[in-house]
């Protein structure tokens, strides 16, 4: 179990450590010279990728699309071709792997003569490697239904936080008070004293706390009692809670 939790915080710092990268790991068989994906292989093979980011999609998804007339109206719409964008993908955001083809770059992209080697291994191995970098570049259908379900949490008006926070919920509570407050982005964070982030972290709980019963207090009814002619004011009385 120790090995196994020292492993787990090896990766999780060597991401934090390099967080323009992307590691991610297939488990393989190999029948004779051929290599196949297998969640039950004897072998693991590794790909590091540079991280996807939102100006990379937005290029790929312009390189790549192309308009197309869809319903009755024949209204237009732009499609992404899917092959020749994962194939873009590869050559602008593939870094290394562990399989024996070197790859090689230039002017931050795949060459084209490496690419010629790249795609000639067997389809499904390129494929299982695109499909876990993918896995961490977009988010998943079941991760939008459970930040659906949090987030309505987070910001109902009666809200004290959400408990076992995914990913989206953390990130978007944690950056958001640091850099509001502190100007610390996620970068610098993960540098941060532990013992001044809980510090921090416990003040901005109690300042959130102060604001809500602030919020709370104004929210509450005014007593309006009858004077004469049948109209009403506000008591000037002092509410006393019990």
């Amino acid at each position: 179990m120790s090995l196994a939790a020292e492993e787990i915080a090896k990766r999780e710092w060597e991401a934090m450590s390099n967080p323009d990268e992307v590691r991610v790991r297939i488990r393989v068989s190999r029948v004779g010279s051929i290599y196949t994906p297998n969640p039950e292989g004897s072998l693991e093979e590794e790909a590091v990728f540079k991280v996807f980011t939102f100006g990379d999609n937005h290029i790929l998804e312009k390189a790549t699309g192309y308009k197309e007339h869809v319903g009755d109206r024949g209204n237009e719409v732009t499609v992404t071709e899917p092959n020749e964008f994962k194939r873009l993908m590869v050559k602008r955001n593939l870094l290394s792997w562990t399989l024996d083809i070197p790859i090689e770059r230039c002017d931050g992209w795949m060459t084209p003569e490496c690419y010629e080697r790249v795609s000639r291994i067997a389809a499904p191995v390129l494929d299982a490697f695109i499909r876990e970098f993918e896995l961490k570049s977009y988010v998943t259908e079941e991760e939008e239904r459970l930040i659906n379900r949090q987030s309505a949490i987070l910001f109902s008006e009666s809200s004290r936080g959400v408990a076992d926070a995914c990913e989206a919920v953390s990130l978007f509570c944690t950056l958001g008070n640091y850099w509001e407050k502190f100007g610390i982005n996620k970068n610098s964070l993960v540098h941060f004293p532990q013992r001044e982030y809980l510090m921090l972290k416990l003040m901005i709980g109690r300042e959130s706390d102060a604001i809500r019963t602030k919020t709370s207090a104004k929210k509450q009814p005014v007593t309006r009692i009858a004077g004469r002619g049948g109209r009403t004011r506000p008591s000037t009385g002092k509410r006393i809670s019990l």
